[in-house]
């Protein structure tokens, strides 16, 4: 960790959710030498989940982490960007290479799980991990914070950190209902993943996208013979049950009229579980914590898949309160003002964009499908690469390494 800093008192951090967030902020503690807790509701680490970009704050934390190595062991080498038909006819396609040189090389394709099982294995002697148990209640004294877990385990810390994610119980618990700051932006989406070495096969070398007005689904290889899959849909309201049977459901419902492999494909998702099924909201608040409670990632920062960045983003904005923590010298109030201030207006910038792109990124009609398309297509010019790494890029939570 190249934080640089003198080090500070030693001290004990509950961190709930062991996601991307929680699980960098624990690293960062505890190389620091502090003692941490993880708690994750979950009675292990999830599955692969879905294929992310990882670029911008997120590779300038694990730069500094001296991930990269790992991080690229990981990374899907795809040739193509493939975009579809309703029947699966090829429209056009895209070269990897020409998208990831947009950002100078400095950009990783892997599934969501990977990364956190690379952070997770990571960690150090100093971060102990309970799994299958969440936080039940808390209480606030001086300079300490009792937490009390589901199971009956106690224990006193310095602080305590919600890194839950979208539902975050920390958030409701410390601030109130999830009507006060979750946004829904009128989509549902699902991923899971199953094992293929035929349908892998006809995939090719290539993330394949499947886009008719109002939906969209994508399918890609993964390593030993498997598909991941990504569907994103309009739809209003919240999702009452997300249980798997519920998710093959819709999915059916939704996408049983297209054609190429999306008969075979929905017929997985009958028998697959484990299926993340979600809508696609954003969690905007003014601000991210109470006394010695703070939040980071999702919880708080959920800039929703459309934005893109958003695991990058937890990442960049927990190695920055890692940060902030060293640099105060143990001041929680101070590291965690500090900590806001730098992360807070980038977060409002990307979630702003992500409220513009919904249009854009799952069409609702043809003609605005078409005009989606040309852009794509320019990314190939020289022109238009500059115009959509505009859009993709954004100045990075960290600053450059001095070293």
């Amino acid at each position: 960790m190249q934080l640089g800093l003198r080090p500070t008192r030693r001290m004990r951090v509950v961190i709930v959710g062991a996601g991307i967030a929680g699980l960098t902020l624990a690293l960062c503690l505890g190389r620091a030498g502090h003692q941490v807790l993880i708690v994750e509701r979950s009675p292990r680490l999830r599955g692969e989940g879905y294929m992310i970009d990882f670029f911008g704050s997120g590779y300038d934390a694990a730069e500094r982490l001296g991930l990269i190595p790992t991080l690229a062991g990981i990374h899907y080498p795809i040739a193509w960007l493939s975009f579809r038909a309703r029947d699966g006819t090829t429209r056009f396609r895209l070269g990897y290479e020409t998208m990831r040189s947009l950002l100078g090389g400095r950009h990783f394709n892997f599934v969501r799980g990977d990364l956190e099982r690379v952070l997770f294995e990571a960690l150090g002697p100093g971060v102990d991990v309970r799994f299958g148990a969440t936080i039940d209640a808390f209480a606030q004294s001086g300079d300490v914070i009792d937490v009390t877990l589901n199971d009956g385990f106690r224990v006193r810390a310095d602080l305590l950190v919600g890194a839950d994610g979208v539902h975050s119980r920390v958030r409701r618990l410390a601030f109130g209902d999830d009507s006060q700051f979750v946004r829904q932006l009128g989509y549902h989406t699902a991923a899971f993943v199953f094992e293929d070495d035929a349908m892998q096969a006809e995939i090719g070398n290539a993330f394949s996208t499947l886009t008719v007005p109002g939906r969209q689904l994508a399918l890609y290889p993964i390593r030993k013979g498997r598909i991941a899959t990504f569907w994103i849909h309009r739809a209003d309201g919240d999702i009452p049950d997300r249980g798997d049977v519920a998710a093959a459901r819709e999915l059916r419902r939704v996408y049983g009229d297209l054609g190429w492999l999306i008969p075979k494909v929905l017929q997985r998702a009958e028998k697959a579980s484990g299926i993340y099924f979600d809508t696609l909201s954003q969690v905007i608040m003014p601000s991210w914590s109470s006394g010695r409670v703070v939040l980071v990632g999702d919880a708080c920062q959920c800039v929703s898949l459309l934005a893109g960045q958003g695991a990058s983003m937890a990442m960049g904005a927990a190695y920055v309160l890692a940060e902030e923590i060293e640099r105060c010298r143990g001041e929680v109030g101070t590291a965690i003002a500090r900590y806001e201030q730098r992360i807070l207006p980038a977060i409002l910038k990307k979630q702003k964009a992500g409220r513009g792109i919904a249009r854009w990124f799952v069409p609702e009609s043809r003609a605005r499908l078409a005009i989606r398309d040309v852009v794509m297509r320019m990314s190939a010019s020289r022109i238009g690469a500059w115009l959509l790494s505009r859009q993709i890029s954004g100045e990075s939570v960290i600053p450059p390494a001095t070293e």
